[in-house]
């Protein structure tokens, strides 16, 4: 007889699984009684658990071999069905642990449909410390071709100000000056030096971003995340790398869509010099001389679309504005209000911005105005803090005064009464450029600046809230 295998060997089996004297005196109560209908007794199915594998083994998409003992319901049907026979012993010889084949757990991160088990044909991922690294590598490029797919078919879309003569797809190798390549080395070195996983992780691509969304999903739904993110990776780089090989032999493709459809630009070229394509004939793919496409026809002007926003037709209100040649206006705001009004609006809330950032980073790092009442509370807690105080009263009655001041000028200079540019105060005006292209310059930049400061504190505030009263810069 074979021996049965130790409970320490079958780890599947649950603890309500017959012992083996039990089930040899079953086997041979049943072939003394039942001989005649042994085979047609339905045998009892046994619950079988699951072995649990280590989290990083599971998101890793390794495949598990499960050397297991054969289930206790099919050593009951062969024990009940043999029973007629009166072999006990084969029973018992049943109940031998088979090794299955190596397959996949229910729960493996990355594989999916049509591919049930492991796929590595090279055998890169032979041992657990080659898995780790080969699964990190692939979700890195995964990321970085996604991000890298989204910028060859943004530029098209919007380009921030200042980079609109920047050419797009592998045009801006040679275009993007040096500082900005100092500027792009730099930002990719801090991230591979000092972003590090989180302690605790699912592995080595898990650099701590974003992991608070995945809080309170469930197993499955946590595996079809990652299957996705692995899925759009690998997508993405077979994307990414037939962009850049269409650009470097035919052009942008991005750009080609709109220039040529869908179909992208003829290739008759291909063809051309092959004698029996020389004349007209229907055996090659030629143009037709009489085809539509081959007549020249006059056309109207194409509108002039802006650089900033390169689907939307430029503003020509904006004409004659400082930075109105970049045409940012996406909205539309210039076509129900005069220009003057919406510059006015947004030099004045530049300024503030500007002066709100440098203020709340300032209050951050602890400068604070002297006095018991301007200390021991947060910038987020300073309103509160200051109304509770009476400080608001004088301050509003101080704003108050400024806005009736500049209320008379924006009316005076908008109806023509007094020579004034939208957002001029007459304050400063001397430390401006004598150089009228130097002078525009300066103006564009306080524009530019007081634009990103508007960004730049609505995002300060916001993350300072989320991030429970974090000081800048909010590490």
């Amino acid at each position: 007889l074979a021996q049965a295998p130790s409970p320490s060997t079958v780890p599947h089996v649950s603890d309500r699984t017959p012992k083996m004297p039990k089930l040899l005196a079953t086997s041979v109560a049943l072939a003394a009684a039942t001989a005649p209908c042994a085979a047609f007794v339905t045998a009892p199915t046994a619950q079988v658990q699951q072995q649990q594998q280590p989290r990083h083994q599971q998101l890793r998409g390794e495949a598990t071999i499960d050397a297991q003992a054969s289930s206790t319901a099919s050593v009951a049907a062969a024990a009940v069905s043999l029973a007629g026979l009166g072999a006990a012993g084969m029973a018992v010889a049943g109940a031998a642990a088979k090794p299955r084949r190596s397959v996949v757990g229910r729960r493996v991160a990355g594989v999916c449909f049509p591919l049930t088990e492991k796929w590595d044909p090279l055998k890169l991922g032979s041992t657990d410390a080659k898995m780790e690294r080969y699964t990190a590598v692939e979700i890195k490029h995964g990321r970085i071709s996604m991000i890298a797919c989204i910028g060859y078919v943004m530029p098209e879309i919007f380009r921030f100000p200042g980079c609109e003569e920047f050419s797009n797809g592998l045009g801006a190798l040679s275009s993007i000056p040096f500082e900005g390549w100092v500027q792009l080395v730099g930002f990719v070195g801090f991230h591979e030096v000092f972003v590090k996983p989180r302690t605790g992780g699912m592995g080595s691509y898990d650099l701590g971003f974003g992991t608070e969304l995945l809080d309170g999903v469930s197993e499955e739904e946590l595996e079809r995340r990652q299957t996705v993110e692995r899925n759009n990776g690998r997508l993405a780089m077979i994307g990414i790398m037939g962009l850049m090989v269409q650009d470097g032999m035919y052009g942008n493709p991005i750009q080609s869509l709109k220039v040529n459809g869908f179909w992208g630009p003829p290739v008759d070229w291909l063809i051309k010099d092959i004698p029996m394509c020389a004349g007209p004939t229907p055996l090659c793919a030629t143009r037709q001389a009489g085809s539509r496409i081959a007549r020249t026809a006059l056309r109207a002007e194409p509108p002039k679309m802006s650089p900033a926003v390169p689907f939307l037709k430029y503003p020509e209100v904006l004409d004659g504005w400082v930075g109105g040649e970049k045409g940012f206006d996406p909205l539309g705001i210039t076509d129900a209000l005069d220009v003057y009004i919406v510059r006015e609006a947004e030099l004045k809330h530049g300024r503030v911005a500007m002066l709100a950032t440098v203020g709340w980073i300032a209050t951050d790092l602890g400068a604070r105005f002297p006095g018991e009442k301007f200390q021991g509370f947060s910038t987020i807690e300073a309103h509160d803090k200051m109304v509770q105080a009476g400080i608001f009263g004088p301050f509003l009655a101080t704003v108050a005064a400024y806005e009736v001041y500049s209320g008379w000028l924006f009316f005076e200079g908008w109806e023509g009464r007094i020579k004034r540019d939208a957002g001029d105060f007459f304050l400063g005006k001397n430390f401006l450029p004598k150089d009228p292209e130097q002078e525009r310059l300066m103006r564009l930049k306080e524009l530019e600046n007081g634009r990103l400061a508007m960004l730049a504190f609505s995002g300060i505030c916001t993350q300072a809230v989320l991030l429970g009263g974090k000081t800048w810069p909010f590490l």
